[in-house]
């Protein structure tokens, strides 16, 4: 199994209000920026500051900092670092081509190679976070998207074992667009042999008697956008891929749990929904920069909390989606944890196709264990 599919289609009035309310200050604060000369001078006490301990314990309703202890968590923080040496082999990195094993890239059943989207090197989170419950200590996790972005396959490679670099290159992706369109006209009923084309293609296809495609730049070098006439390996959906990668340095960070002290508000009436939005915007403000991608680095997360589409807690999500898929010893919420967030978006300089953020959610048990065929990706 290749991943969960998972869709979040319930918009409510709630979801709404949240959305609009977001958009709204996110608009505001990039006005202003604007209206500042661009001027990259947050406001915002530094995340680690006892300021948000009271300040989330003021959107709650009560005087006390310590009423919002429990809704903390100290999860790892994936910082960009786009520039510098070239990433050593099984480095932390987002983005390019990945580092693995001999014939260990995911495909789909024509052979056609499914995008690779960034890997961890968890000895790297080891080193710099101490040990994180429950990712294992060691090993390289690669992560690669299919399917319009919908599902996902996680590549875990021991350590020790040989890699070996796949770069990534504007030819190839460029040829890979072609690729595609190659695999969607296909026959399925086709007979193996060179497949017919069009002058101006920009590959050549050809139908092997096990099904899989072998493809080749176009031979005229008036056409190819490679080395003429050479064969690469072509990806199911070049959309997603990219040349450029960036190194993820792990460190600690802060996480709160919003969509629990949202619950609290509501059965309490007590506190400010309002305020806690607020608060919050505030620090991932503090955490990633008012502009991050405008010369402050991005940070992504791993664990911790998340929610999509303006408040949904990512693990009633991954919940809900494991036991319509036929897992119900995974339909408890508090199962799940959020093994991978990774921040998008226009004004963050790190844009997925047509996604917002990424969530990729993981049954706690499965990771520690090492297995990792049953997570959920989110978008929104």
């Amino acid at each position: 199994m290749q991943g969960l599919l998972a869709r979040t289609d319930r918009i409510g009035e709630k979801t709404l209000r949240s959305q609009f309310h977001s958009q709204e200050k996110a608009r505001q604060v990039t006005t202003q920026a604007i209206d500042a000369g661009q001027v990259a001078e947050t406001v915002d006490p530094d995340a680690g500051d006892i300021v948000w301990e009271e300040r989330f314990a003021a959107a709650l309703g009560e005087s006390d900092p310590a009423a919002a202890a429990q809704l903390w968590t100290d999860p790892i923080a994936l910082v960009e670092e786009p520039f510098g040496e070239e990433a050593p082999l099984g480095a932390s990195r987002i983005g390019g081509g990945p580092d693995l094993p001999p014939d260990m890239w995911p495909s789909n059943s024509r052979g056609m190679r499914h995008p690779f989207l960034m890997q961890i090197n968890l000895a790297e989170i080891q080193a710099a976070c101490g040990p994180m419950q429950p990712l294992p200590d060691e090993g390289l996790l690669s992560f690669f998207v299919h399917g319009d972005g919908l599902l996902l396959d996680v590549v875990y490679t021991p350590p020790g074992a040989l890699l070996v670099r796949h770069p990534m290159t504007e030819a190839i992706i460029e040829a890979c667009a072609a690729a595609v369109a190659v695999a969607a006209a296909l026959d399925p009923a086709g007979e193996p042999g060179v497949l017919p084309h069009t002058e101006g293609d920009l590959v050549t296809a050809k139908l092997m008697a096990n099904g899989m495609l072998s493809f080749a730049h176009t031979p005229d070098p008036v056409w190819a956008v490679g080395e003429p006439g050479s064969t690469f390996k072509a990806l199911s959906d070049e959309r997603w891929a990219t040349t450029a990668y960036a190194r993820l340095r792990p460190r600690r960070t802060r996480s709160f749990d919003v969509a629990t002290a949202e619950t609290r508000i509501e059965e309490t009436e007590a506190g400010s929904l309002d305020d806690l939005t607020d608060t919050l915007e505030a620090l991932e403000r503090a955490l990633t920069g008012p502009l991050a991608g405008s010369g402050t680095p991005q940070s992504h997360q791993m664990l911790g909390h998340a929610t999509i589409q303006g408040g949904l807690d990512c693990r009633n999500e991954a919940a809900t989606a494991a036991a319509s898929s036929g897992y119900p010893e995974l339909s408890d919420p508090s199962q799940w944890v959020v093994f991978v967030r990774l921040r998008a978006g226009s004004a963050t300089g790190r844009v997925f196709w047509d996604a917002d953020d990424l969530v990729i959610m993981a049954p706690a048990a499965d990771v520690a264990a090492g297995r990792f065929d049953r997570c959920v990706l989110f978008s929104g």
